[in-house]
């Protein structure tokens, strides 16, 4: 088995090899940064949420995979994640 660090590196190496191929390199670097800033906005939006949720007591867990989920599908994905929340929870 190979260690960590070398999933690590074949991990960047794969990442510059594609890099490569497509003759891209800002594309990859595009869809990373919209991810963290979608991931940054449904954080915020899940902040206010609970924020203003403190008078009913409803709470969301403020977590990355919650906050991507919040921020790549809006208003659908809170509501969903609230149903998740009051549903299963």
């Amino acid at each position: 088995m190979l260690e960590a660090k070398w999933w690590i590196l074949l991990a960047a190496a794969g990442l510059v090899f594609f890099m490569a191929v497509s003759r891209s390199v800002k594309e990859p670097f595009k869809w990373i940064w919209l991810g963290l800033l979608y991931t940054v906005m449904g954080g915020i939006v899940l902040f206010v949420v609970n924020f203003f949720g403190q008078t009913f007591h409803f709470h969301l867990a403020i977590n990355p995979v919650t906050a991507f989920i919040t921020g790549f599908l809006g208003i659908p994905g809170l509501l969903y994640l609230a149903a998740v929340k009051m549903i299963l929870l």
